[in-house]
């Protein structure tokens, strides 16, 4: 390709570039109030990415027959074919991008590709044919911009073809794949990254629905589900309110330690396991014997853990096309409390999606490799140690202003479990590669404990340790199973041993934002799709390849498709009959969190 078509090319986008603000303007003043109109300035900017990404993809046909025009630039009907196709691919895109202008207000979120399905059930002739006469000003912004789009024919004229034109079209594939990624960071941005530069809390005026439909396409959307006119609300209630007293407004610090199973703690083995300082805190603390995690990837428990959302559908909520729906957090909660909130996880930013989760959950501050600074204690894998990393955790908690949400995510007992040189040997190896790393992180989570009991915020803190999921690798024939492999270890410590005892009541991940607003005495109504380990409701729930996970007291249900079968045993091979009440209460779940996934109600007062 040469310079001429690579200039030619470029204007093509810098116009559509242009196209997209304008829609981007009318969206702002059709949606949002005249006094935020300092966030559309920053979503002006900072959808400037977004746009041109969404483009780039969309215009990779085009690219291609302008390499060809390179070698056939003499061919007037290969001209028109080009311009042909120039227009006929994004037009439509102008328009579902102007369509989301009025929708917006009714599902209040970018379309996705479960656009396409809505339309297949509606009355497309009567509702467009409305749409057209009832928004007339949005009409006549699609005609102006269609026709800017049609004033474009110009292709470059022939010319020597050199070295240089080699040169051009290397340069051109770089900038290409660079728009495409939206910048240089660890992986390309997704709808989840939007609003996260500028710090806006209006990602979807920063977005643009050909990027959100583009990167909803391969992912599976869920679907409404309506067993129920109306759950019953005393089976399943998302709708939270604890009596209290007084709220305590202690610190909270949450810890998830990278793939700690249950099977390596020694409290819940009889002795046997690889953690002695964790096993001292289980001692003295408030132990949920029976608690389980909702996934089994780490991108999972984040928002299950600090968000209260389960991974119900078959991709993590961070990389779904709901990824910007509007929800409440731990973080989100007690900001509006006063807290400062700060989020720890010592690898690169962005990965996982954990920067831009934890800025989007209301995490205030986030500190990773980067802002540790200095790569002398890197794994060349994953990040910083557990025990620098930890070291600089505590002394950062002495810097925040109390009261204090803090979450801390380990990671050095991730594959490949590289410990540093001078540990290497000090800690039990057992018959797993992963034991000595388990060792090590809980041995640098004493450390952490060590540090911060010097410190005045100390006795004023509420701490919760638990696991992101469960390592694949186990030797205890106990836990070799469906059940076991969700089974982590959760327990809630205080210094003056207040909170101490056993919980057998069965609980998971997105039941510890509940039950940490439950222990402070906070007394406002909130949304949580888990409950508190307090409430006497026990199950646990989890999703993968297509089959839901029950977990009850009376016995396991396994639901795919309409077919639901419960077991008694652990390898779940021993049938039972099917307990009607599981079968509701599992319904009750899945509809609620379909339906709410899907309208964008997960917060209160958006039924």
């Amino acid at each position: 390709m040469g310079l001429r078509h690579l200039i030619s090319f470029f204007k093509r986008i810098l116009l559509l570039c242009g196209i997209y603000a304008l829609s981007r303007l009318a969206f702002f003043f059709k949606n949002y109030e005249i006094s935020q109109f300092s966030e559309l300035m920053a979503a002006m900017a900072e959808g400037l990415r977004f746009d041109i990404s969404a483009l780039l993809y969309i215009n990779t046909p085009v690219v291609l027959l302008f390499i060809v025009h390179f070698f056939f630039p003499a061919q007037k009907a290969f001209n028109r074919l080009i311009n042909t196709v120039f227009y006929c691919i994004n037009i439509p895109f102008i328009l579902l991008n102007n369509i989301d202008i009025v929708f917006y207000a009714f599902n209040l979120k970018r379309s996705t590709i479960d656009f396409f399905n809505f339309i297949t059930y509606t009355d497309v002739k009567n509702v467009y044919l409305n749409y057209i006469f009832e928004y007339w000003e949005i009409t006549l912004l699609s005609i102006v911009q269609i026709g800017f789009l049609l004033s474009i024919t110009r292709l470059p004229h022939l010319y020597k073809r050199s070295i240089f034109s080699l040169a051009t079209l290397l340069l051109f594939v770089g900038v290409m794949v660079l728009g495409m990624r939206g910048g240089t960071q660890l992986k390309p941005i997704k709808p989840i990254n939007a609003g996260v530069l500028t710090n806006s809390s209006f990602p979807d005026l920063v977005l643009n629905t050909p990027f959100t439909i583009l990167n909803s396409y391969n992912q599976e959307n869920l679907s409404p589900i309506g067993y129920f006119q109306e759950i019953d609300s005393t089976i399943y209630n998302p709708i939270h309110q604890y009596p209290s007293d007084s709220f305590t407004k202690e610190n909270v610090v949450i810890i998830i330690l990278e793939s700690f199973s249950k099977e390596f703690i020694g409290f819940h083995n009889e002795g046997k396991g690889y953690t002695p300082f964790l096993d001292s805190i289980m001692a003295n603390g408030l132990v949920v014997e029976n608690a389980f995690a909702n996934g089994i990837r780490s991108i999972e428990a984040l928002p299950a853990i600090t968000a209260s959302i389960p991974s119900l559908m078959p991709e993590p909520f961070i990389t779904t096309a709901y990824a910007n729906n509007r929800f409440e957090s731990i973080a989100s909660l007690l900001r509006n409390e006063d807290y400062s909130t700060s989020f720890f996880h010592g690898g690169e930013r962005g990965t996982m999606g954990f920067y831009e989760f934890s800025k989007k959950t209301g995490f205030q501050e986030y500190f990773g490799r980067e802002e540790y600074n200095n790569d002398a204690d890197y794994d060349n894998n994953w990040g910083i140690y557990d025990a620098p990393f930890f070291q600089f955790f505590a002394q950062e908690l002495n810097k925040k202003k109390e009261p204090f949400l803090t979450a801390f995510f380990s990671l050095t007992s991730h594959p490949p479990y590289k410990i540093p040189e001078q540990y290497k040997g000090k800690f039990p190896e057992g018959n797993l590669e992963i034991h000595q790393s388990i060792g090590y992180t809980d041995y640098a989570l004493k450390r952490f404990f060590d540090t911060a009991k010097q410190s005045n915020w100390f006795d004023n803190t509420l701490f919760v340790i638990t696991a992101d999921h469960t390592s694949p690798l186990s030797d205890n024939s106990d836990y070799k199973n469906k059940i076991g492999r969700y089974s982590i270890p959760l327990v809630f410590w205080k210094s003056d041993n207040s909170l101490k005892g056993n919980i057998k009541t069965i609980s998971q991940q997105t039941d510890i934002m509940p039950s940490i607003l439950h222990i402070l005495g906070y007394d406002k109504e909130f949304f949580s799709f888990g409950k508190s380990i307090f409430d006497k409701k026990s199950w646990a729930v989890s999703y993968l390849k297509g089959q839901y996970l029950l977990i009850s007291d009376q016995n396991f249900l396994l639901n795919k498709d309409e077919n639901y079968n419960s077991f008694t045993d652990l390898t779940l091979k021993n049938k039972s009959e099917t307990n009607d009440s599981l079968t509701i209460l599992l319904q009750s779940v899945k509809q609620d969190f379909n339906n709410r996934m899907i309208k964008n109600q997960m917060r209160l007062n958006e039924n």
